[in-house]
């Protein structure tokens, strides 16, 4: 019997394979042998670098337009056509016109079409208020890009921490593959006591359990490597996938002293204090005189026929000048002021606090550094010490003189020390691309 092909599941089997393939080609593998290499491929694509220069812009744009507001140029324009309908009357004395005195006359006075184009420009030729926020503009700039420096350093802290756990994580594996395959072996020959009647099944039972608890733990670091690439990728705007080829042994010798004085977070808090500082000088300002340069040229056609008539009256008014205006301080502007002025003495609070707060940091960081290279001595001394008092009592158990439950102690011990000796190698890894990282800015 033939069986017929169902065409809607292949196709949409066949467009499953078309996708899945365009998204494996789409996202390629990248590998990189070094933090710098991945910080380096980080600007090209994520969105922080991005944002920075959309941030750039907007502050050179905000410059401009306090150039511009120096001047604030206005070129108010109108035209209008009116038919006077019905136009007001108004009352003359009639002896002008040859009448008796005493008696008054009923005057229409103006055209009933009057259509007239206006056009005032004006600008500004001395505000202070104005050409202080130039100065604001430029202190914005400098700040923007001390802010897009904080979050570029911010993003390469990230990147670096995650990639230590990568590296952390990688370490243990190969630590946990060879305790693995310890583990197998003292199975094996649990085993083959028992079968020969020397060990007990519970001892069969500890050293299998010990075997799974090794795998599990295995298993444990694949998914949490999984994770932590997951997270590197998205760095990347999960645009590749990466794989890092670096590995933690080759900060086993790392001797360098190191030091850092980066202030990047001192310099922000104080470029918002400069930034407080105009703008309340800007406000202090408002409160002055502005003079400007006004105009005014207009032009009006009348008519009592209609608009634009043949042989109507076209004329026109004009006035140039000079304009001092004063607008009184008020309540809210008042408010304003006082309140900036309380923002600027906290600010100054700040910048003194921030001083202090990053030469803590910086020390810290130092000796952070220092801490994981006693670690890596002081630890490298213990591994050595637990796996020659495993491999004393492997050949013990082997000769039945030591009991299993030791034996599996002292590899746990030996194990736990190795891994101890890959996260303190991990931390100085950290430790020290920290502080680099902290000497770029």
């Amino acid at each position: 019997m033939i069986k017929l092909v169902n065409i809607h599941k292949l196709k949409n089997t066949l467009l499953l394979i078309i996708v899945s393939n365009s998204t494996i080609l789409a996202q390629e593998s990248k590998a990189f042998s070094s933090l710098n290499e991945v910080l380096e491929f980080s600007k090209s694509k994520n969105y922080v670098f991005q944002n920075a220069k959309f941030q750039t812009q907007l502050a050179s744009l905000t410059k401009k337009t306090a150039i511009g507001n120096v001047f604030n140029p206005k070129m108010n324009t109108s035209a209008q056509a009116l038919n006077n309908i019905n136009q007001q009357v108004s009352f003359l004395p009639a002896e002008a016109f040859g009448g008796v005195s005493g008696s008054f006359k009923e005057v229409v006075i103006g055209q009933q079409y009057v259509s007239t184009f206006n056009i005032q420009p004006q600008f500004d030729i001395l505000n202070l208020s104005a050409i202080a926020q130039i100065k604001s503009a430029k202190i914005n700039e400098q700040l923007v890009e001390n802010q897009n420096k904080i979050n570029e350093q911010n993003l390469y802290d990230k990147i670096n921490a995650v990639y230590f756990n990568i590296l952390s994580f990688n370490g243990q594996k190969e630590i946990l593959n060879e305790n693995l395959s310890i583990a197998e072996t003292i199975l094996k020959i649990v085993y083959q006591k028992y079968n020969e009647g020397i060990a007990r099944k519970q001892e069969v039972n500890e050293a299998e359990v010990n075997f799974i608890s090794i795998k599990d733990k295995l298993e444990q670091l694949e998914m949490n490597t999984k994770i932590q690439y997951q997270i590197l990728d998205l760095f990347f705007e999960n645009t590749i996938k990466a794989e890092l080829k670096q590995t933690l042994w080759s900060y086993e010798n790392q001797t360098n002293t190191l030091t850092t004085n980066s202030n990047l977070q001192t310099q922000n808090i104080d470029l918002q204090k400069q930034l407080t500082q105009q703008e309340h000088k800007s406000l202090l300002f408002q409160n002055l005189p502005v003079l400007s340069f006004v105009s005014s040229f207009n032009w009006q056609n009348l008519s009592n026929t209609n608009f634009f008539a043949s042989g109507s009256n076209w004329q026109n008014f004009n006035y140039i000048g000079l304009k001092l205006g004063w607008e009184l301080p008020t309540v809210q502007r008042l408010s304003n002021t006082k309140s900036k002025q309380i923002q600027l003495e906290t600010l100054k609070n700040n910048v003194e606090h921030s001083i202090k707060e990053t030469n803590n940091s910086n020390e810290q960081m130092v000796l952070e550094y220092e801490k994981s290279l006693l670690q890596i001595i002081n630890y490298k001394k213990i591994y050595e010490l637990k796996k020659d008092t495993y491999e004393k009592n492997f050949n013990q158990f082997k000769e039945n003189i030591l009991p299993l439950d030791k034996l599996l102690i002292s590899q746990n011990d030996m194990l736990i020390s190795k891994i101890n000796v890959i996260t303190v190698l991990a931390n100085v890894g950290f430790n020290v691309n920290k502080i680099e990282i902290n000497n770029k800015f």
